[in-house]
């Protein structure tokens, strides 16, 4: 790799701040079950030692440490101002379970501390290759026993039809002296649309606009971004001495159909043949992956029982059309009525009595292979109700007040018009609904309030988040 561009990389996380983001697919409440569908036995997170590599400034680490104070936390960064911002707004929010360090993953030394979860997201594809390679043999060296380790990366085969895009913007930018936006913009006008290769390549260019400009300078046209086939990102992997989980959203590693072999789940490994993930990506044009790994030698069951499925929460996902299977459809009912919710498999399982445990398991087995519902470690439970003075929680309050995005109990990245932030920030528990209500009509008139507040309180706004999971 180019010395020139390592420094370029250096300096862009030195001299602009990384986009506010937390990263549902790398929440250890959905990558626990996917590992546990894979044959590993992971420690639970709510009792874990969890490092993020490529913290930024705490916006995915922080509403994990609330959400379970009984784990540490460890999150590094190459950014010193991203660490001293992670740092105040944990300390605003009282944490006292997670810990911050400056450090280039080169140069990172824990000792011999080993970690259950090591997540490093939208870091892969963006660093040099000695630092991939690092990140590798750091992962190999310390993940615990039955440590999962979550590592998103980009796929050739999506960005092949990108990079050009990417090279014409560039050469506009030299030519015009424009920012990446503006650039996008003067492709996109001279984009036709009319044949089908033209509206794919302006529906890339409004992809990327759509991003906004301080993602795209950390990911499209970032100093590095360099995509790998995902059969040479596996083959690294186990060169380094990883075992591949599958990918961290769980549905992604059963198969939609079940044959004889109902009665049991096959890991992942064996299930997705690396021919078909390749095929898939290929015929998709799919762009990211968010894998988990484990050591190559952590002790993996080649089958899973069923009845495994029974011991996790669910939520309601994709919807799905009406279903002729009776005991499909009521499964599915209980779940539309419980949407805003995490359910124990125990909390509903009394409306299905006439059903096997073998039955229900299959049941949920292929409402979740269809994306139907959502698997997680653990139930959320929480009012859905805004409360008589609604609250945000010292972290979100303090994202409120600096008007970035707010984390929602399912872990996804909330922005908001500034408008809306300024009767966020409002929300600190000492006002009323009606009195927040006059100061959202005179900051933001346009805005339906009543309707707003409740999508927030639905959403888990109101609600902390070490409070609204029971864990399993």
């Amino acid at each position: 790799m180019n010395p020139d561009t390592s420094s370029a990389v250096a300096r862009l996380y030195q001299t602009r701040s990384y986009p506010e983001m937390s990263h549902p697919r790398s929440d250890p409440a959905v990558i626990f079950v996917a590992a546990r569908l894979a044959g590993l036995e992971p420690v639970p997170p709510s009792e874990a030692r969890i490092l993020e590599i490529g913290c930024a400034s705490g916006h995915h680490l922080i509403p994990l440490a609330q959400r379970w104070p009984n784990s540490q936390f460890l999150g590094i960064d190459l950014s010193s101002k991203a660490i001293e911002q992670a740092d105040s707004r944990a300390k605003e929010a009282g944490l006292e379970n997670v810990r911050w360090i400056c450090a280039d993953l080169l140069q990172f030394d824990p000792g011999g501390e080993t970690f259950d979860y090591i997540i490093a997201h939208g870091f892969f594809s963006w660093v040099p290759d000695e630092v991939k390679m690092a990140l590798l043999k750091f992962c190999r060296i310390h993940l615990s026993e039955r440590g999962i380790a979550s590592i998103s990366y980009n796929l050739s085969s999506g960005w092949r039809a990108r990079q050009p895009v990417i090279a014409a913007a560039r050469a506009i930018q030299q030519t015009a002296g424009c920012d990446e936006i503006s650039a996008l913009e003067i492709l996109q006008g001279a984009t036709d649309g009319r044949s089908p290769q033209s509206r794919h390549l302006r529906w890339i260019i409004d992809d990327m606009i759509a991003k906004g400009p301080e993602i795209l300078l950390f990911d499209d046209f970032a100093p590095i971004n360099d995509p790998w086939p995902l059969e040479q990102f596996l083959q690294t992997a186990a060169t380094a001495g990883l075992r591949w989980l599958g990918e961290s959203d769980p549905a992604e590693n059963l198969p939609a159909e079940l044959g004889e072999e109902a009665r049991a789940i096959l890991s992942p490994l064996a299930q997705n043949t690396l021919t078909f993930q390749v095929a898939a990506d290929l015929v998709s044009g799919r762009t990211f992956r968010s894998s988990i790994f484990s050591k190559a030698e952590a002790p993996i069951a080649e089958k899973v029982s069923m009845s495994l499925m029974l011991n996790f929460a669910y939520r309601l996902g994709k919807s799905a059309d009406e279903e002729s299977d009776s005991e499909m459809s009521c499964l599915l009912r209980i779940f539309r009525r419980e949407s805003r919710h995490c359910l124990p498999v125990g909390a509903f399982r009394g409306e299905l009595s006439a059903m096997s445990d073998p039955q229900l398991a299959r049941l949920l087995f292929v409402a979740l292979s269809r994306g139907w519902i959502q698997a997680r470690f653990e139930p959320v439970l929480f009012d859905s109700v805004p409360p008589a003075r609604p609250s945000l929680d010292l972290f979100r309050l303090r994202c409120a007040k600096e008007g970035v995005p707010i984390v929602d109990i399912w872990q996804v990245p909330c922005g908001f018009p500034a408008g809306h932030y300024q009767v966020l920030r409002a929300m600190d528990g000492t006002r009323s609904t009606e009195e927040l209500g006059e100061i959202a009509s005179r900051q933001c008139p346009d805005l339906a309030f009543e309707p707003w507040l409740h999508h927030l309180a639905e959403r888990g706004f109101f609600s902390h988040p070490a409070q609204s999971s029971a864990h399993l």
